[in-house]
């Protein structure tokens, strides 16, 4: 209720506050101010939550209007049926609109797919008007016979985490509803749920795109907020987790993550791994966070450097790994299009960074083997360089992502099409060698980006440069 009107409905508290004691007047003035705010924070939540609600719903229909009539015909199936069990919460709860129940999609030769859903008693939509038909699950085999569907592909895969759902004693219920003849026609969905997701309306971009810009300004914040000598990891993690709070959004990974330390000029390895340790003059940071927001996780980093004292700017040759790193940064930009696929596009990458001086030094374990081929270049004044351009949109996590990944050790993703409007970390790793600290400093590059036919394009401004901290 507005101010003015409370006034004039209490009558009793206005005539106090024309004439009353000062602190009593006082006092009344905060609780009516009190209940303004709060009323005025209670809409703005309330508001929040229905728009982001709202939005889910547009996604959702614009997936199903526009990317599934596609994603089914491409991969040769007329029918899919996804299967969700009460109480196991799975990948697409959000992308199909439902937690629980049967989700089936027909392409009956016209210009839309579909849509029916069938549940038990406790089955529930977050918006019914989606789904064309909407009955008890007992109606399955009537309904999949009426249609006669030659490829049925369910939520059954041997590798995509996402697509594999449907647990044994499911597919046994699955298998007695539709009966022997249409039991045999089942394939898994791998490739009809990697199309649906990595294929992009315009409302997906758009929320991907606030989820990121969102991080960054924490991200960056964050960094600037670090005092040497004073300020640990763990703080400035909880303090990004606080600041997520306060938008109602959650991290794409479980606890806090923490900004951590790529190079020390006073500290062992084993001292900057630890939660509490404080920043030091002279270290070099890089963040790796990543937050959800409605069905998207992002995955993205910044980098910061603590200046020792009297040093006006960063060293000279930390300066020239940066530079190095942004130039390759450009090259992949250009080259990195769409219409090929994964495993096309790491070639043409790397011929495109051989042909401007790099040396390609692709990694294979993320591990031992990998820190031995960066420091098999010595004091080499080129750089070597790897690639691990990963997809992202739907989770942060690039091991249960859905789509292409431009990366050596990732052999599983290779053949799949690069699409226009594809959502990627723009990740890889330059490693130059650092003549004041005596070591080749790997520095790992990685922004959420849009890939197009033009190359990629950003969704927020980029990581240019090294944060300094004095």
């Amino acid at each position: 209720m507005p101010l003015k009107k409370w006034l004039k409905v209490n009558n009793k508290y206005k005539i106090n506050l024309l004439g009353g004691d000062f602190m009593k007047k006082k006092s009344i003035w905060l609780s009516a101010l009190a209940i303004v705010l709060m009323g005025l924070c209670f809409q703005a939540v309330a508001q929040e939550a229905r728009s982001r609600f709202d939005l889910m719903n547009l996604i959702r229909k614009e997936k199903f209007d526009f990317i599934l009539p596609q994603a089914m015909r491409d991969n040769k199936v007329d029918m899919w049926i996804h299967v969700i069990k009460r109480g196991d919460p799975d990948p697409l709860n959000l992308d199909l609109g439902g937690t629980m129940g049967y989700f089936i999609f027909t392409d009956r030769d016209g210009p839309r797919i579909e849509r029916a859903y069938f549940s038990g008693p406790f089955g529930h939509l977050a918006d019914e008007s989606v789904y064309d038909i909407i009955g008890p699950e007992s109606d399955i085999p009537k309904f999949v016979a009426e249609r006669d569907p030659q490829r049925i592909a369910v939520n059954m895969s041997e590798w995509l985490t996402v697509a594999d759902g449907l647990s044994y004693t499911g597919h046994k219920k699955l298998v007695k509803l539709l009966g022997p003849k249409y039991a045999k026609k089942l394939v898994s969905a791998e490739n009809v749920i990697t199309d649906f997701r990595v294929r992009r309306v315009q409302t997906e971009i758009i929320a991907f795109a606030k989820a990121c810009e969102i991080q960054r300004q924490i991200l960056e914040e964050g960094l600037n907020r670090i005092k040497p000598g004073i300020t640990t990891r763990e703080e400035i993690g909880w303090w990004a987790q606080d600041q997520l709070l306060a938008h109602g959004l959650q991290p794409s990974l479980f606890g806090a993550e923490l900004p951590g330390i790529s190079h020390s000029q006073v500290s062992q390895r084993s001292e900057t791994r630890r939660p509490d340790y404080t920043f030091q003059r002279g270290d070099f940071i890089s963040w790796d966070w990543g937050i959800r927001y409605l069905n998207f996780g992002t995955d993205f980093k910044r980098k910061a450097y603590i200046l020792q004292q009297g040093e006006p700017s960063l060293p000279l040759g930390l300066q020239k790994a940066w530079d190095r790193g942004l130039k390759a940064r450009e090259i992949i930009r250009k080259t990195y299009k769409s219409g090929h696929t994964a495993g096309e596009t790491l070639k043409m990458i790397v011929k495109a960074l051989e042909k401007a001086g790099f040396i390609y030094t692709p990694f294979t374990d993320i591990g031992p083997k990998d820190r031995e081929i960066i420091n098999s270049l010595g004091e080499s004044p080129q750089s070597g360089f790897s690639i691990d351009c990963h997809c992202v949109g739907n989770t942060g996590n690039s091991e249960v992502a859905v789509g292409p990944s431009i990366a050596p050790f990732r052999p599983d993703r290779a053949h799949l099409l690069v699409h226009p409007n594809n959502l990627i970390a723009f990740e890889f790793i330059v490693h130059t060698w650092v003549p004041e600290w005596k070591r080749r400093l790997a520095i790992n590059f990685e922004d959420n980006a849009l890939v197009t036919e033009r190359g990629i394009e950003a969704l927020y401004p980029r990581n240019e440069k090294i944060i300094l901290i004095r």
